[in-house]
């Protein structure tokens, strides 16, 4: 299996797309928001265009609104490059939703902790109003590993307390892995800070000539449970826009400052793995290593 991996707008649709056409292989989607249908603009989902026939697992799986987790990712994820290892293609992964890609990877045993709505809402009520330092407290003390790894992030604080609450279980134990039964080629593009920053305000820029303002608007009408904030980076901003609490020149400069901010994070997380090799965005040149190795392990 192959992933390619990096901080947003380092082109990795386009080098996976590649790898997939030249090395018979099927794209899988790892992006947290392109699971949501309705989505295309403001999550930069590939078109059909650039697809070129080629099909794309796990984009467009439930309703903005509809609960997604990460064991729901893990889960259909496997079955889907089970799917593809079965009718001889390779898997190709592309995304960059780190949390993802490790449960899947790493082979996180998350199944036996479904999400209980009730107390899930009881976490988010004390988190609105005892704010994120105090559930990072209460999972500092039962699992400091996991509060180190949940970085006051929310949505990793509530979830790392629902696995403690369903399994009775440290989340650190709870997770212990069971590796794939697959070895998985991981790429990383490497591109300059400054280049993505110019990228990323371009991006922003061309979704929102493209119509986002108006994907966001019928997202709201269609779906109003739809919390936008699970939808990613510019639809919370839009969406204050289109309620008259923000200029549309200061939903952009929010957007594009926030991006900037996730593409950073991003890196911090992929580089923090050993088995990330990182080259040039250079599709012509990940094709031929990757055609290479894959002959070579064939061969072996």
């Amino acid at each position: 299996m192959v992933a390619i991996v990096g901080p947003t707008a380092s082109g990795k649709t386009a080098v996976a797309i590649a790898a997939a056409h030249r090395l018979n292989g099927e794209l899988v989607s790892v992006d947290s928001r392109q699971v949501y249908r309705h989505s295309d603009i403001g999550t930069n989902k590939p078109t059909p265009k650039e697809l070129g026939g080629l099909a794309c697992r796990l984009l467009d799986v439930v309703d903005p609104g509809t609960p997604f987790t990460v064991a729901d990712y893990q889960r259909l994820a496997t079955a889907a490059i089970a799917e593809i290892h079965h009718s001889g293609g390779l898997p190709v992964l592309q995304g960059g939703s780190g949390l993802y890609l490790r449960a899947l990877l790493d082979g996180w045993n998350l199944g036996d902790a479904p999400p209980d709505p009730a107390f899930r809402a009881a976490l988010e009520q004390r988190l609105d109003e005892e704010g994120p330092d105090a559930l990072a407290a209460e999972l500092q003390a039962i699992d400091p590993e996991a509060a180190d790894r949940a970085q006051r992030n929310p949505r990793r604080l509530i979830r790392a307390l629902e696995i403690h609450a369903a399994t009775g279980l440290p989340p650190t134990r709870a997770r212990a892995s069971t590796p794939p039964p697959w070895s998985t080629t991981l790429i990383g593009l490497d591109v300059p800070l400054a280049v993505l920053d110019q990228r990323i305000e371009s991006r922003v820029t061309a979704m929102i000539d493209g119509g986002w303002v108006e994907e966001v608007a019928r997202i709201r009408r269609e779906f109003p449970a739809a919390d936008m904030q699970r939808l990613g980076h510019g639809y919370p901003e839009l969406a204050a826009h289109l309620e008259g609490r923000l200029s549309l020149a200061e939903a952009r400069e929010s957007t594009v400052r926030q991006v900037r901010q996730y593409a950073r994070r991003q890196l911090t997380w992929f580089r923090a793995d050993r088995r990330v090799q990182w080259l040039p965005a250079d599709p012509d040149m990940i094709v031929e290593r990757l055609r290479v190795g894959i002959m070579s392990a064939e061969a072996s």
